[in-house]
C-alpha cells in the first residue's frame, strides 16, 4: 500500500483488527468506529472512507468474504445514524457478489473491465470492497478524492469538473474531467495502492460527501495466471 499522507482528508483513513482479538467478538466495536469515520453530516466529521486492515491474519478468502459482509451489514446500520439517513431499513436494500475482472459482461457493462476514472455510483450509498485473489497483473492501485475542498479552492461548479459516462444498464456517471484527475489526487486525494486480501476499503458514496473513487488501469502481466476479483457490499435506496 502506498504511504498515507500525515495530514488532509484522509489522514484518519486506516483501522487494523486487533491481531490478539477474535475479529467477531470485536465486530460491534469495529463497525462503529467505521460508520464515525465515514459519516460527513457537516462535510468535515471523518475521512468519508475507511481502510480496515488486518484480514489476513484471521482469515482465508472464503472467511474473509463472509466477515467482510457481516462488518458491512453492522456498518450500514451504525451509518445510518451517524449520517442521519431517514427512512425505515426496509426501504434500503444491500446487495453482496463478487465481481472477476476481465470477465464482466460487456453486453451488461459495455467493458470487461471495472469502471476506472474518477466518479461518484448512481444510487450507491455507501459501499466495500474485498480484493482477492489478485496476482498476474500490474496497475490497478485504488485512488481517492475529497472533491470539494479542490472545487472549492478553485472556484469550480459541478459542469466546471464533471462529465457523464455513458452506459446501458447503471445510468450514466459524474466522473471527473482528465484535465482535474492529477491536480485534484494530487492536493486532495490518496492512492491506496493495489489493495489485496488483508484489507477492506468502505467509501461514503453519498452525494453530500463528495467523495470520489476510480481505479489506475491493470496491465495483465501473467495472461495465464491473471485474476483480479473483488467481494462488494452496497446499499441503496429500494425504487418505489
Amino acid at each position: 500500500m502506498a504511504p498515507l499522507p500525515v495530514g488532509g482528508s484522509f489522514a484518519d483513513i486506516t483501522l487494523r483488527l486487533p491481531e490478539r482479538e477474535e475479529p467477531y467478538e470485536v465486530l460491534a466495536r469495529t463497525a462503529s468506529e467505521v460508520a464515525r469515520r465515514l459519516a460527513r453530516p457537516d462535510h468535515q466529521v471523518g475521512p468519508g472512507a475507511v481502510v480496515v486492515t488486518g484480514l489476513s491474519a484471521h482469515f482465508d478468502f472464503a472467511a474473509a468474504r463472509e466477515f467482510h459482509e457481516r462488518l458491512f451489514r453492522s456498518v450500514w446500520t451504525e451509518f445510518r445514524d451517524y449520517a442521519g439517513i431517514p427512512g425505515p431499513e426496509e426501504a434500503y436494500r444491500i446487495k453482496t457478489g463478487t465481481i472477476a475482472d476481465g470477465a464482466i459482461p460487456v453486453e451488461l457493462y459495455g467493458s470487461q473491465w471495472s469502471f476506472k476514472d474518477l466518479h461518484v455510483d448512481r444510487e450507491v450509498l455507501l459501499f466495500s470492497h474485498l480484493y482477492g485473489p489478485v496476482t498476474g497483473f500490474t496497475g490497478g492501485e485504488l485512488l481517492l478524492v475529497d472533491i470539494r475542498p479542490y472545487l472549492r479552492g478553485r472556484g469550480l461548479g459541478f459542469d466546471d469538473a464533471f462529465a457523464w459516462s455513458n452506459e446501458a444498464t447503471e445510468g450514466s456517471k459524474p466522473v471527473l474531467r482528465e484535465a482535474h484527475c492529477g491536480p485534484a489526487l494530487a492536493e486532495c486525494g490518496i492512492d491506496l495502492g493495489p489493495l489485496g486480501p488483508d484489507a477492506v476499503v468502505f467509501v461514503n458514496n453519498l452525494p453530500d460527501a463528495g467523495i470520489l473513487h476510480g481505479v489506475r488501469p491493470v496491465e495483465v502481466t501473467d495472461v495465464r495466471g491473471f485474476r483480479r476479483e473483488y467481494h462488494r457490499c452496497s446499499a441503496k435506496g429500494v425504487s418505489r
